[in-house]
């Protein structure tokens, strides 16, 4: 062992580390040659990291590495942030094929029959994704024109495989590659090549530039080579993170089948998300948490755990951000870590700049804690004064160990005439109602039918009563109104409910609370604050407290807005409890200079004025404003001088 040609002390703890100590402390950024002499036979240490076996009564020998068995067969220092380029060069009987990372430099003949394969990569490659294997191979190549020139496509196949139909299962990545460009981008090693490899082990691995594959299914040809995106050229930055190389090849095999040439779009992708499902047994995270033990290969490697649901999480996501934010993200995820490792930490930032989402609990839900949310609904159609809503009836009924999970769920109403339409809600409590409008009589309603949401239960239940919602109101949110034109507020509700006193209030900017007779009508289910005279000019503000209850089962007004100023009805957040407030406007009389409404100009428009002076009204006018620019000042004062003692016409 050297550093800078100077041999230096190393000792070794165990069988997998090596020491070496530096002749003497570097600096950061200061570079400095390692030079590690090794020889002798390779031993399979674990995972397969490297094994001598025969095919076809052929000699084969294989790498697979991962985790951070690359150490069995050459020195490497191990860290998923760590990267490296390499030459690479294999000595092998002249009988047989050498398959490896990068490009092909040469082939040439040696002493005793053999020849030496070159291989270099100039792309940054993870420790683990280094890997060559070598038997009687039949090769095969093709290439792929991406529009900026042509890179090879490389195969290597077993004598006794190479079948037309095999060949072709692996020729489909030529396609792949182009449907990945569109969502992806441009392949990453564009200046190599991507080949494919037969070995020994099951499955595939995603080995930098040169997929070994034990079979030649679609699925896998997709999954290997959406790998290389994310994997090879982002990988998680330690085995914690897992999800982000295998959850989102997964997630590749279901979106080639949602995009492939002659795919039915959706309707692929939600029947290949379902047969992706995880087992729902576990209650583990898909985030391993510390202390890791890069031995437990089943934890790290759990189909449950480390695909399929991180899959539907990546599924999950794309439905609570929109597709073309969804695939944003993906672009900005490459981005800022292209040829680099990342967190999942690195990936819920990019996620929340990209969609400007506060995404923290989407990311505990799904990643940090474990289980899946079980839903049971009920449904019934209601009509109030003349509109038509279903009121749903929603809960989540997983243990109560696991989460509360969040999630917007799609609703699919079909009419009994017409074409069925979908309403979201924002699910994020155990038990919650919704009120949804909707024009006709309701035959059928689906709750997140495609589905979107991984869920272990979406079953029927009885109804149970909920709180009552606000329908309508009078003066309506945001609403102007004529001078003289308001003597009461009325609100409707969707169910009959109890009003007590006070439960309804009306208060303007420059009036103050207004006064007023409050009355139910279970009739029409409306109740009225009714006032001595008609509203003067001002903004007035309208809240409905939550004291008002359901007759039937006492929960309280689900009465929170979307808007103030904007109509946004049925009322609530699906939960008992919420006050509605809203605002409506009445402005001035159109009279320069009637600064307090009433019909003239005297002393009282100067008071109010002087009453009203540096108030500004967003985004219209009120008392003291007598010129009506939104703002009183002294204008305003010059205004009714210039008006004094003449009545309004």
């Amino acid at each position: 062992i050297t550093v800078n040609n100077v041999p230096i002390n190393a000792s070794q703890p165990d069988a997998a580390n090596l020491i070496c100590t530096l002749d003497r402390a570097y600096a950061s950024g200061e570079e400095f040659l390692l030079r590690v002499e090794y020889s002798g036979f390779p031993q399979n240490n674990g995972f397969d990291s490297i094994v001598f076996t025969t095919q076809g009564g052929q000699p084969l020998v294989s790498t697979l590495s991962e985790t951070e068995f690359a150490y069995t067969w050459w020195p490497t220092k191990d860290d998923n942030r760590d990267k490296s380029t390499a030459d690479m060069r294999y000595t092998v009987p002249s009988s047989l094929s050498v398959a490896a990372n990068g490009k092909l430099m040469s082939v040439t003949p040696v002493a005793g029959g053999r020849s030496e394969w070159y291989w270099k990569t100039e792309y940054p490659t993870a420790t683990y994704l280094y890997s060559f294997s070598t038997t009687n191979y039949a090769r095969f190549s093709s290439t792929y024109d991406w529009g900026g020139g042509v890179m090879p496509l490389e195969f290597f196949i077993y004598p006794n495989s190479n079948t037309e139909q095999n060949r072709n299962g692996w020729l489909l990545c030529r396609d792949m590659l182009a449907t990945f460009r569109t969502i992806y981008g441009l392949y990453p090693f564009i200046n190599e090549k991507y080949g494919i490899y037969q070995f020994a082990f099951g499955g595939g691995m995603e080995h930098q530039t040169i997929t070994g594959q034990g079979g030649f299914s679609e699925s896998l040809t997709a999954h290997e080579l959406g790998h290389q995106w994310w994997g090879d050229m982002i990988t998680c930055a330690s085995w914690n993170h897992i999800w982000l190389n295998e959850g989102f090849a997964t997630y590749s095999e279901a979106l080639w089948l949602e995009r492939k040439p002659g795919s039915t779009g959706l309707p692929a992708l939600h029947s290949a998300m379902a047969s992706r499902r995880p087992s729902l047994a576990t209650t583990l995270s898909v985030y391993i948490p510390e202390p890791l033990d890069n031995a437990d290969l089943n934890r790290i490697f759990s189909t449950s755990l480390s695909y399929r649901k991180p899959a539907w999480v990546l599924h999950m996501l794309r439905r609570v951000v929109g597709d073309a934010t969804f695939f944003a993200i993906l672009a900005e995820y490459r981005a800022r870590f292209e040829y680099q490792s990342a967190t999942t930490d690195d990936f819920r930032q990019v996620c929340e700049d990209v969609s400007g989402l506060d995404l923290f609990r989407f990311f505990d839900q799904w990643i940090y804690k474990g289980g899946y949310p079980a839903y049971s609904r009920a449904w019934r159609q209601v009509t109030v004064n003349g509109q038509t809503y279903i009121e749903v009836y929603l809960r989540q009924t997983q243990s109560a160990a696991l989460p509360t999970f969040a999630m917007p769920m799609d609703i699919v109403v079909t009419p009994v005439s017409g074409a069925p339409f979908t309403r979201v809600v924002q699910n994020d409590a155990r038990t919650e109602w919704f009120l949804l409008p909707v024009s006709s009589g309701v035959s059928t309603v689906q709750f997140d039918p495609t589905p979107w949401i991984l869920s272990s239960a979406n079953s029927s239940t009885t109804f149970v009563e909920g709180p009552p919602a606000i329908v309508r109101t009078v003066p309506e949110p945001g609403a102007t109104l004529e001078p003289g034109a308001v003597s009461a507020v009325d609100v409707f509700f969707h169910k009959s409910v109890s009003v007590p006193a006070g439960a309804v209030t009306v208060s303007g900017v420059a009036q103050g609370p207004v006064a007023g007779t409050l009355a139910y009508d279970p009739t029409t289910r409306r109740a009225r604050l009714s006032f001595a005279q008609p509203l003067a000019p001002d903004t007035y503000t309208v809240r409905v407290l939550d004291s008002v209850t359901e007759t039937a089962s006492g929960k309280a007004l689900d009465g929170e807005l979307a808007s103030p100023s904007v109509p946004s009805f049925p009322s609530g957040n699906g939960e008992p409890g919420g006050i509605a407030s809203f605002t409506f406007l009445v402005p001035p009389a159109s009279c320069p200079g009637d600064a307090d409404g009433d019909g003239d100009r005297d002393f009282a428009d100067i008071s109010s004025v002087l009453q009203f002076f540096s108030t500004v009204y967003t985004p219209s006018t009120g008392p003291g404003d007598a010129n009506a620019d939104g703002t009183v000042d002294f204008q305003d004062i010059t205004q009714v001088l210039t008006a004094f003692g003449q009545a309004c016409p």
